[in-house]
């Protein structure tokens, strides 16, 4: 079998696995702000080009993904998200073929590389990537990181310019697709290493390397820096060694996958107590076969990337994510296969394409939960227990009009709040529950409405609250929060609701004053006027309710063909008793 037979399987294997991600749609996770309502992917013109490498999406400097992503919204349109899949599955391919090819330098082995392709092309790990239209960036880094990886390598062998040039060209690609890329920069000095050269030669070559990593750290600082989804109460550094090897222990037993997992709440744990015995036993497989170059290189390729991933750079949203593993477990078989005796080899090669097999069946059925976000949070919840799910899946639920199902989980969220989520997902999540029981459970509405006011202190929130409090009687709490409302907030409904308020509560002066207050602003509008003159008239001040009146009359009669105004009829009546 030769290297295009080889590379023709793994990317039919790639493409039985992942076909049916075609047919789904966008992931209401991202890809809205991604692609969906993101105003450069729309129109690919200068202009937006620039803004492309000046700004963040969502959060992350990735212009260059931005710009595959205009490229086909240019071709296709975003109607439909079936082009985006077939980019991030033909990625993959790409993607898998390099392995294949990184894997016949760094193996000398070509039915072991060809093993190494099957595994990365087939493995659970990788679904999220390839199924994930936001992780299109992962795919797109690990492109750049494969192809510097291999060009480098060449120049260590025949110290062509052209090569050198070609891993930093890659390689500044692969920043621009995702900041994730710059651990190659320690890969560079791994690379030293194994081919027997001192990890500091060339240094001077590397400079580039570095001062590019560096203005991109910095640019990731900016536009990143500072977030944090942490909810435990234990030093975050401390969990490193488990993130460290729940990578080891998918790589292996891929089961259980998501796409948001929780932070442990408790640290000493038996999960983290194994993970720190798992970490101990590794550094001692280091220290014992130091002299393995191939085992030392494997192990801290694997290491070197996922440090971007732990806690020591990072606490976003969940301790771990599938696709940080898409191209760190290649150093977990690279360093297996370091340990596998000559006289065993071909036994290895036949497990790791048996392995391939079953991994592909555990990634197809992976890929299925792909296929609606409401599936994707639906399966999350099977092995996660903090509410983050549910919130997340209760939102699509009332946005889609089922709210039965929305109100449940919303109601697991409101007895155990996750503290990843934002006020905002919290004020839209109680604004949801309190229109969700108006009629139901009035009494739980107000307690809703208040919840999402204390998280997003706005006009709309207090006069939900208002306006469910009126509704139980309780006026003291109505007038307080109507209080509240900016006297601008969609002028005069200040003014009207605390009118109608003192109306119906019979506050008559407090009525009249409140309508003074509007006039006075400069609301020279006939409905205030007839309002403070009814006011007056319950007050008894006959004479200022008269001028009332008249100004309402005159204002009235500057209407062209005003039609008869009964109110006005009824105020006449009322002062001709007087």
């Amino acid at each position: 079998m030769n290297d295009k037979q080889r590379i023709g399987l793994t990317s039919l294997l790639s493409i039985g696995i992942y076909a049916s991600s075609l047919q789904f749609g966008f992931t209401a996770i991202d890809d809205g702000g991604q692609i969906l309502d993101n105003p450069f992917v729309h129109s690919l013109n200068w202009e937006n080009i620039k803004g492309m490498f000046s700004s963040a999406t969502v959060g992350m400097y990735q212009p260059l993904t931005t710009l595959l992503f205009s490229l086909v919204n240019a071709v296709f349109g975003h109607d439909s998200a079936t082009p985006f899949h077939l980019l991030s599955l033909l990625l993959h391919v790409v993607n898998s073929a390099l392995v294949y090819h990184v894997g016949k330098r760094l193996l000398h082995h070509d039915a072991a590389a060809f093993a190494l392709s099957l595994l990365f092309a087939a493995h659970p790990l990788a679904v999220e990537a390839v199924c994930w239209v936001s992780a299109t960036s992962t795919l797109l880094f690990t492109g750049c990181f494969l192809s510097a990886l291999l060009a480098y390598d060449r120049f260590l062998e025949d110290r062509e310019r052209r090569q050198y040039r070609a891993a930093l060209g890659f390689f500044l690609l692969g920043c621009l697709a995702k900041v994730q890329i710059l651990p190659f920069v320690g890969v560079m000095f791994l690379l030293d290493y194994l081919r027997g050269r001192h990890f500091l030669a060339d240094w001077l070559m590397k400079l580039p390397f570095l001062f590019i990593a560096g203005g991109f750290v910095a640019i990731s600082f900016h536009f990143r820096g500072g977030e944090t989804a942490f909810t435990g109460d234990y030093p975050v550094w401390l969990l490193v060694p488990a993130q460290f090897i729940w990578y080891a222990v998918k790589a292996v037993l891929p089961l259980q996958l998501g796409i948001v997992y929780d932070w442990p709440m408790e640290l000493w744990t038996a999960w983290t107590i194994f993970a720190y015995g798992g970490l101990a036993a590794w550094i001692a497989a280091l220290i014992r076969w130091r002299k393995n170059r191939f085992f030392v290189f494997s192990s801290l390729f694997f290491f070197g990337n996922l440090i971007l991933h732990t806690a020591l750079a990072t606490t976003f949203l969940g301790p771990f994510a599938d696709r940080y593993g898409y191209v760190s477990v290649l150093g977990l078989w690279l360093a297996a296969w370091s340990l596998v005796p000559e006289s065993k080899r071909t036994a290895a090669v036949r497990v790791g394409g048996a392995a391939a097999v079953v991994y592909a069946g555990l990634a197809f059925a992976q890929t299925q939960h792909w296929r609606s976000t409401i599936d994707l949070w639906t399966q999350n919840l099977t092995h996660e227990t903090a509410t983050f799910s549910n919130g997340m899946r209760g939102a699509l639920y009332y946005e889609s009009g089922q709210f039965n199902r929305a109100k449940r989980d919303f109601e697991r969220v409101d007895q155990t709040p996750d503290a990843r989520f934002e006020p905002e997902k919290f004020s839209y999540l109680y604004t949801s529950l309190g229109l969700m029981t108006t009629d139901s459970e009035p009494e739980k509405s107000l307690r809703y409405f208040k919840q999402a006011a204390q998280w997003k202190p706005q006009p709309e929130s207090f006069e939900n609250v208002a306006v469910a409090a009126k509704k139980l009687g309780d006026f003291e709490t109505a007038e307080a929060f109507y209080l509240k409302c900016p006297k601008d907030f969609e002028p005069p409904s200040f003014y009207m609701n605390l009118s109608s308020l003192y109306f119906e509560t019979q506050q008559f002066e407090k009525g009249a004053a409140i309508m003074t207050q509007a006039i006075d602003e400069g609301y020279n509008d006939i409905l205030f006027y007839k309002m403070r003159c009814y006011f007056r008239i319950e007050t008894g001040d006959i004479p200022n309710a008269v001028q009332d009146f008249e100004q309402a009359m005159a204002l009235f009669n500057a209407i062209p063909n005003a039609q008869p105004d009964p109110s006005l009829n009824n105020l006449r009546k009322m002062l001709q008793r007087f």
